[in-house]
């Protein structure tokens, strides 16, 4: 999803840049990388990594990934005193939620971002973190999730990408971005290019579950157009356990 909200689905498997700002917080910085997998016909992120200043907090988990977080490539570790985020976490019936805090004290607030991880992972960030304290922050940031100010699909370069393939692809993790994430054997690395589901699979398991479908299956669900726009993208119903709590 772009910061505009608009939403486009990609089911390549490779490290992603999902959110690059250096000028995060005044030059502080924020890196958001994730690591997908193909399952069958579609991929899903088996790893989420985020950087703040100079500390790391990687969590591994949903399909059949065992579930794990580590602080700094420590498994299991906290945080140092001088860190400058916090970290929560909870269980929520069947699924695991973190969450990730920044003070704001030049703007009197937070920016906020929830990790979900039940069948699926997910981030998003938290709408209670107020525009202007958003704008504030990631008003230079780039990655899949666009640009803050015009919400276009932007490339490396600022160009615009109106393919998604050649959008996601060209922010796949290279030389030029931090190591994020831990070393996994036989995952797609830079630089050999994102890897992409057949185009027979594709082809056999699309159009089967459609908007319609999908509504009812998503029927309560808290986020019910992203549910909606995953169930269709990946053809899978179970996606929406995702999104009723």
């Amino acid at each position: 999803t772009l910061w505009s909200g608009k939403k486009f689905d990609f089911h390549g498997e490779c490290d992603l840049v999902l959110l690059r700002n250096d000028d995060f917080m005044n030059g502080l910085g924020m890196h958001i990388h994730i690591r997908t997998k193909i399952v069958t016909f579609f991929s899903a992120i088996e790893a989420i990594a985020i950087k703040i200043g100079d500390d790391v907090f990687e969590v591994q988990g949903g399909m059949d990934t065992e579930e794990k977080y580590t602080i700094n490539g420590v498994e299991g570790g906290t945080l140092s005193y001088d860190a400058n985020f916090a970290i929560a976490w909870e269980n929520i019936k069947d699924y695991k939620r973190y969450e990730i805090r920044v003070d704001d004290n030049d703007h009197g607030g937070q920016i906020a971002m929830h990790l979900k991880i039940r069948n699926f992972m997910g981030l998003r960030f938290v709408h209670d973190t107020s525009e202007d304290i958003a704008a504030a922050n990631f008003a230079t940031s780039s990655g899949l999730m666009g640009d803050y100010m015009t919400g276009l699909k932007l490339g490396r370069n600022r160009e615009v990408i109106e393919d998604t393939n050649a959008f996601a692809m060209a922010w796949q993790v290279g030389p030029e971005d931090p190591v994020l994430l831990s070393p996994k054997e036989g995952s797609v690395q830079h630089p050999d290019k994102c890897k992409m589901p057949s185009t027979t699979s594709r082809r056999l398991n699309a159009g089967a579950i459609t908007t319609e479908i999908a509504r009812s299956t998503c029927a309560g669900a808290v986020e019910l157009e992203d549910c909606i726009f995953d169930v269709v993208a990946t053809n899978t119903a179970d996606v929406a356990k995702d999104y009723i709590d």
